[in-house]
This record gives structure tokens, sequence and C-alpha cells, in this order.
């Protein structure tokens, strides 16, 4: 719950503070590169969130390594989670600033959960159709189950469409076994 909190936080902050520079989309940008660079080197990722490390030595890897590559406005925040011992929750903030900068563009995020993964063709079209259901600009993440046996499923925070083969079967199965046979 705190983490939960401190990420909210200090994403909303960054947000703030890109807006006003005119870089959301580049410091979402730079975030997600960071999320996949910690996820891809644990051993950083142990070197920025270990309380034995001194600030000084999180300071300097921050200024001559990212520094180079990242704006100055990600570059003072993650300076300013040194400072402020907050590293830790990185990615979690990292998550939270892609919620808030969704929320500000009013882009609906959405899950799709297919057997296979789709062509380029069905992509666009489901993408349209769900964007005039939900009436919101909508950016699709896809994810592959073979257990749905066909179909798909669409999730959002506020809308679960299953057109799975899986759960039309229990769904038929519920309604045989509910009928009474004289």
């Amino acid at each position: 719950m705190k983490s939960r909190i401190i990420a909210e936080r200090y994403a909303s902050a960054l947000l703030n503070v890109a807006k006003n520079r005119g870089e959301m989309e580049n410091v979402l940008g730079e975030m997600t590169f960071l999320k996949k660079l910690l996820s891809e080197n644990p051993g950083l990722k142990r070197f920025l969130e270990s309380p034995h490390i001194t600030q000084e030595d999180k300071n300097s890897l921050v200024r001559k390594i990212l520094s180079p590559i990242l704006t100055k406005t990600s570059v003072n925040f993650l300076l300013l989670l040194v400072r402020k011992y907050r590293l830790l929750y990185l990615t979690e903030i990292i998550e939270e600033y892609q919620k808030v900068y969704d929320a500000e563009m009013s882009i609906q995020r959405a899950d799709v959960t297919t057997v296979f993964p789709l062509d380029d063709t069905l992509i666009e079209k489901l993408s349209n159709t769900v964007e005039r259901i939900l009436k919101k600009h909508v950016k699709l993440c896809f994810y592959i189950d073979p257990k749905i046996i066909g179909g798909l499923i669409i999730r959002t925070p506020s809308l679960i469409i299953d057109g799975s083969i899986r759960r039309k079967l229990l769904d038929m199965r519920y309604t045989l076994s509910s009928l009474k046979v004289s």
C-alpha cells in the first residue's frame, strides 16, 4: 500500500514537470527504457536499490551513464529519487507514470488475449472496433494463452469481453447441467 502511494505521488509530480516542459512523451519513452534496462540488468537494479551503496555513488552512476542519453527532466527526477531514498520504488513509479500519462492523453489501455498472434490487419480492425465501443483512443496490449482454445478476451479497467471458445464451452456446460430431463 505504501509503495503504491509513493509511486502515485512521484509519477504525478513527474508528469506535471514533464507537461510544463512539453516532454511528456519523451519522458514516457525514457521511463519505459529505464524499466526495460532494470529488468534486463538485475545487477544495476540491485546497485540502485541497495541501502549499502552511498548516494554519491548512485548520483555518479546517474550522471555519468544515464545523463548523456536521458533528458534533463528524467536525470533530475532520478537524482531526486536518489536524494529521497526512493529508487527502490522506481519500477512502480514508472508503471504509475504510464497510467497517469494514459489518463492525461485520454488513452484507454486494453489487454487482448488470443491463442495466436494477430496480423496487422486484424489488429487494426480490432483496435477500431474497441475504440468505437469505448469511445476513446485505445492502446492494445496483446497476450497469448492457448487455454482459451480460440476467440479472444478483451479486458479494460471497466469492461471485460470474453469471446473465447473456452467461455462458450463453460456456458454451454452450465446450461446443459441446469436442464431437467424427465
